[in-house]
């Protein structure tokens, strides 16, 4: 089936509905239904409630919104089935088919990343001994700033590992 064809067809479905939905709803506004409806609906609602248990009327009242929204969509398709829809849309012979139009691969896909990254180095040499100087971006003195900080850490840490202990 083609494209347009099967949009069409969506359309006039859409409108059908529309259509039939807003024409029941003026009919019962008019008979004054609407507002027999709702509170029929608010006493009837009231009494099923007090028959559930309160754990159970969540799942109840969803069960039954679903089924209600099931219903009515079996009701709006069974009348669009039986003709009971507006006019059907007639395609017109002057409209041309919609052009495809062609996306450029560099718009769709990132160009390749520049190749700035430097080479790994698998493997270093081992040092025999450090100097001073190739420590200190590592090392930091515990005493510089007191002990005491270093000493609550400490405490805390422990702390937390007894405390799981079974």
């Amino acid at each position: 089936m083609p494209v347009p064809d099967l949009l069409t067809k969506i359309q006039s479905l859409v409108a059908a509905v529309a259509d039939f939905c807003r024409a029941l709803f003026e009919k019962a506004t008019q008979a004054g239904l609407l507002t027999k409806a709702r509170e029929g609906a608010r006493l009837l609602g009231e009494k099923l409630l007090e028959r559930i248990p309160g754990e159970r009327q969540r799942l109840v009242l969803l069960c039954a919104g679903g089924g209600l929204a099931l219903l009515l969509l079996l009701f709006a398709g069974v009348s669009l089935l039986t003709g009971g829809g507006s006019a059907k849309a007639v395609p017109q012979a002057g409209i041309n088919p919609p052009v495809r139009a062609v996306i450029p691969p560099d718009e769709v896909f990132l160009p390749e990343e520049p190749d700035f990254v430097p080479g790994v180095i698998l493997e270093l040499e081992r040092r025999s001994s450090w100097t001073a100087s190739d420590a200190a971006p590592w090392w930091q003195d515990p005493l510089k700033n007191g002990e005491e900080q270093w000493r609550e850490q400490v405490e805390m840490v422990v702390d937390n590992l007894l405390e799981r202990v079974p």
